[in-house]
């Protein structure tokens, strides 16, 4: 009886605690609902003061509230359980010892008073899992789809702003997280409050820096590969600049797809295959990269651990396009310690470099060895086995800046060296095109002095007969094309020139047969041709010169000589001065003649008869 007493006591007790728990309870959610600031003090939670400015947005830090294994939003009955207090940013590994969880972090704030009924705006990077934020209760925004296991989770890596307009300068921050992923999860990175403005403002600013690093190590990229293709693939060097080339470009694609994940600004690639893509380009941009380190020189990678790489990343490809986050990054987690054994083949093979005293790009071997630890930190950094930030993007952007002045460096070397041969070149050209044309000129000058040699008579200057050929016959074809033409050709002859030579002598005779010519010419028009005809003749061819004129040109050479009174005395008529007897014949339209010979022979035949009528005379047939 007496232990049955007791169980009734226990019973009535016990009942009346649960109703005054649940009153209590009660009481808790109503002042939750009608007081939060006194019942975040009442919890131990301090209102978090954030003080940003219209220029300038500010971390949105503070204490929160930490519910695990519950999806709440921020004005629903908390739990009975203690929540923890946090500060964000901070993961579910730190939190609860594993990243693969899920929770509800919340967190009451406090705005300036001026800024009541403006739009505000949270910049919320990238996560590594799933989340969704209410306001005061109200949704606002979301990345991916949170869940309470892995089959309703999905993850998206991608940065958002949420914006809301302030209708109190207090206001409850709820953020349901959730990841299945052994190697991040919870709310990593740090948020920021501001103006909707600035927000905007340094959101743009971030990513358009971004797209225009990666645009510009693209357009390096691009250069390198289309110098290489111009270049040829049998210079020297070409194939490896072809392959460092590509492996620019997706080192550009790799920035553009790793964090803070520039691409989803401007493409609605979904997160699975973004994800893909990240690692896909990661996995090119190290194939091209070893590549062209075992270009370079097989003493810094070898053939075998080479290979083993090549195919570790074909492995890595192949499986990513196929598979799910979850297998491919714990693949490329397992396949990651090999690169340890890249770097130690790298170390030894640039040891050896060293020890034989070789030449190596000093710039180049910086920049590898800077790539290559900021790589190890973002490795450690996705291991969390440290905490620092990530490097990659820094450093490849580095690294193809580098590259670039290394590259314009040896270009613009190039270009000048190139430039100075030129220069040389077309100096050296010019000195020959100025002596080959001196030369020429000097040919020219020989050749018409040849040519003057050939056609003149060596004794008097006058054309010889070989040149009065060849010009009686030009002007007596042209003579019968011409209607109105006339070709006139006279026969002169020294009289008595063999009783002058006799006399006087050769020599004197000679100066006698110079004296004439210069007499002739200076009574003939410039048109007319004069040539020694042989021994003591003389020709004389006028074209187009009507016949009287000719005529009385003739005469005036007769007199002119008659007049210059050159001793003779040595003659059988009664003159005691060189005269001369000349024969003429005329062509034009009315007399004709088949052929210059008998034209010839026609002034021949009148210098006959000038010669045994007298001399001293013109005969005109």
């Amino acid at each position: 009886m007496f232990y049955l007493q007791d169980a009734i006591r226990f019973f009535w007790g016990a009942l009346l605690l649960i109703v005054v728990f649940l009153f209590g309870q009660t009481s808790v959610y109503a002042q939750y609902e009608t007081a939060p600031v006194s019942f975040y003090q009442q919890h131990l939670l301090t209102v978090n003061e954030v003080n940003f400015s219209e220029d300038e947005s500010t971390p949105l830090q503070g204490q929160w509230l930490f519910y695990p294994k519950q999806f709440l939003t921020g004005t629903s009955p908390a739990p009975v359980f203690i929540p923890k207090v946090i500060n964000l940013p901070a993961s579910f590994k730190e939190l609860t010892g594993s990243n693969e969880n899920y929770g509800t972090f919340v967190g009451y704030f406090k705005i300036p008073k001026e800024f009541i009924g403006r739009r505000i705006g949270i910049k919320i990077p990238n996560q590594y899992g799933a989340y969704r934020v209410y306001l005061n209760g109200d949704f606002l925004v979301r990345v991916g789809e949170i869940g309470k296991s892995s089959a309703e989770h999905v993850t998206e890596n991608a940065p958002r702003i949420a914006y809301f307009v302030a209708e109190n300068e207090y206001f409850t921050l709820a953020i349901q997280a959730s990841s299945f992923s052994s190697l991040h999860g919870g709310l990593e990175n740090p948020m920021h409050i501001g103006v909707a403005k600035v927000i905007n403002r340094q959101f743009q600013q971030l990513m358009m820096s971004i797209a225009m690093v990666c645009g510009a190590v693209l357009g390096i990229g691009l250069f390198t590969i289309l110098f290489a293709v111009f270049r040829g693939s049998k210079v020297r060097n070409s194939p490896s600049i072809f392959v460092f080339g590509i492996f620019i470009v997706f080192l550009a694609l790799h920035n553009l797809f790793s964090a803070p994940y520039a691409y989803t600004v401007f493409t609605d690639i979904n997160w699975l295959w973004g994800t893909r893509l990240e690692y896909i380009f990661t996995y090119f941009a190290i194939l091209f990269f070893i590549s062209y380190i075992y270009l370079l020189s097989p003493r810094y990678l070898h053939r075998l651990i080479y290979q083993i790489a090549m195919l570790l990343l074909t492995l890595n490809i192949s499986v990513t396009l196929v598979s799910v986050p979850e297998v491919f990054a714990r693949l490329a987690l397992y396949c990651s310690p090999f690169g340890l054994v890249v770097l130690i083949n790298f170390a030894y093979g640039f040891y050896l470099t060293l020890k034989h005293h070789e030449t190596y790009s000093v710039l180049n071997l910086c920049a590898v060895i800077f790539l290559c630890i900021t790589f190890l930190n973002d490795f450690l950094l996705m291991m969390n086995w440290i905490d620092t930030v990530n490097l990659s993007f820094i450093s490849t952007s580095v690294y193809a800046l580098l590259i670039m002045l290394q590259q314009s460096r040896n270009y613009a070397y190039q270009t000048y060296h190139t430039e100075q041969l030129n220069n040389n070149l077309m100096e050296l050209n010019r000195l020959l095109d100025q002596k080959v044309q001196s030369r020429t000129e000097q040919l020219h000058a020989l050749n018409a002095k040849l040519e003057h040699q050939v056609q003149t008579d060596a004794l008097t200057g006058a054309y010889n007969r070989r040149a009065l050929n060849a010009e009686i016959q030009v002007r007596f074809l042209e003579t019968q094309r011409q209607h109105q033409g006339t070709l006139i050709f006279a026969m002169l002859d020294v009289d008595y020139f063999k009783n002058y030579n006799d006399y006087y002598g050769h020599l004197k005779g000679d100066d006698i047969l110079r004296n004439l010519v210069q007499v002739i010419s200076d009574n003939l028009p410039s048109s007319a041709f004069l040539a020694r005809y042989g021994g003591e003749e003389f020709a004389v061819v006028m074209q187009n010169v009507p016949f009287q004129v000719s005529v009385e040109l003739m005469n005036t050479v007769l007199d002119a000589i008659r007049q210059q009174g050159f001793e003779h005395h040595n003659r059988q008529d009664h003159k005691d001065f060189v005269t001369v007897s000349v024969g003429m014949a005329f062509m034009d339209r009315q007399h004709r003649y088949i052929d210059i010979h008998a034209l010839m022979k026609a002034a021949d035949v009148k210098l006959y008869e000038a010669k045994h009528s007298g001399r001293d005379q013109l005969k005109v047939i």
